[in-house]
């Protein structure tokens, strides 16, 4: 039986009719840019997600830069992040110019651990920027009330956890922004790039609007080429980070899809826990008053690297994301940091794997893998 790691043709096929229709819909129509898709996607997703606010980006990288820029981050401020996660975060901070500074995680959740956060806080403090990795939402309670305390912003990468609940509410609304991704590989996935930025606040939306599109409004835009007359008003400096019509009406066709590939993740979890269980292999499980959303299914071994092996030969793929972490990348070598700066992310990261999960799977191919992870033990 084959098990791929993903299946975008498949995918794509079980929905042909349907995507094909909303790319033709926009090539149609001649709208291929400013056009009426993506303030479309944008109250369907909101609504879907329950935020009042949402600014489409380019990618989920993209929405981290400009969060960061909405709030007014820059030169002289420092934000808090993780290093067992993607580069798009500590790349983000250094973007605009702040400082990043990486806090240990808690070892059961894997994210942000609040004790060290707090322990992380100077007075050049701007935000804490948290990671729901794998699916599973950060400490938002606990992390809400540090920055509340210290006067700073929360802002939650949000990336990997589409779907995902915090205290009974989906995430999107509990942090000053959540930011999403719309990768391919992704719960929610493009044919290309794209992201979202998530707000209750309407002036922080606005800000973060005209930054994602070269520091105008998109109501000015229209205006000045539409016709009307309207002279170029750029308000700030900005950037060309906007979700395209394309990848808008794709994704308003795949957002219809959402719940039930949210609920396929989840049994898919369940048979893991099931089969793996008695394993001896540290297997990942909802931390606090959460749901997960099951972005990722990361066990953690001793001999990671061995079993991985094992798998390769037996036709399963693995992978090992965000290994090594942040801070012992070579990117940020100027930084300082060696090994031993952040023990418990550094563990995660040399043990973890990920297994194969996802709407293109069926349960036999997770029992399949199940399987063959116990025989190669």
């Amino acid at each position: 039986m084959s098990v791929p790691f993903y299946d975008h043709a498949g995918l794509y096929l079980a929905a042909k009719d349907r995507i094909d229709g909303a790319i033709a819909r926009v090539l149609t129509s001649g709208r291929l840019d400013w056009g009426p898709e993506v303030p479309a996607f944008e109250a369907e997703f909101g609504a879907w997600v329950g935020a009042p606010q949402v600014v489409t980006c380019g990618s989920g990288t993209a929405a981290l830069k400009v969060a960061l820029l909405g709030l007014g981050i820059g030169p002289g401020d420092e934000v808090i992040t993780v290093p067992n996660t993607d580069i798009a975060c500590s790349s983000a901070i250094r973007f605009t110019g702040a400082s990043v500074v990486w806090a240990d995680i808690d070892p059961a959740s894997r994210c942000m651990c609040p004790e060290a956060a707090a322990a992380a806080v100077t007075p050049r403090t701007r935000a804490i920027l948290a990671v729901d990795l794998y699916g599973q939402p950060a400490d938002l309670g606990a992390l809400r009330a540090l920055a509340d305390r210290h006067g700073i912003a929360l802002v939650e990468d949000a990336c990997l956890a589409l779907g995902a609940e915090f205290e009974g509410r989906r995430i999107g609304s509990i942090a000053d922004v959540t930011c999403f991704s719309f990768a391919p590989t992704k719960h929610l996935g493009a044919y290309g790039s794209g992201g979202a930025c998530t707000t209750g606040d309407a002036a922080l939306a606005g800000r973060m609007r005209r930054i994602a599109a070269y520091g105008q409004s998109r109501e000015h835009h229209l205006s000045t080429f539409g016709g009307n007359g309207s002279m170029l008003n750029h308000e700030t400096d900005g950037l060309n980070e906007r979700l395209d019509e394309l990848q808008a009406a794709i994704l308003r066709v795949k957002l219809a899809d959402l719940d039930a590939t949210l609920a396929r993740r989840r049994t898919q979890a369940e048979r893991y826990a099931a089969g793996l269980a008695e394993t001896g292999l540290d297997l990942p499980r909802e931390v606090g008053p959460v749901r997960h959303a099951w972005r990722n299914y990361v066990i953690e071994c001793d001999d990671r690297d061995g079993l991985r092996t094992r798998l390769a030969e037996a036709g399963i793929p693995t992978n090992t994301p965000y290994a090594p972490p942040m801070h012992l990348q070579p990117v940020h070598a100027a930084l300082g940091f060696g090994p031993g700066s952040f023990p418990v992310a550094e563990r995660s990261c040399a043990r973890l794997l990920g297994l194969p999960l996802g709407p293109h799977l069926e349960l036999d191919q997770i029992d399949e893998v199940a399987h063959a992870v116990r025989a190669a033990l």
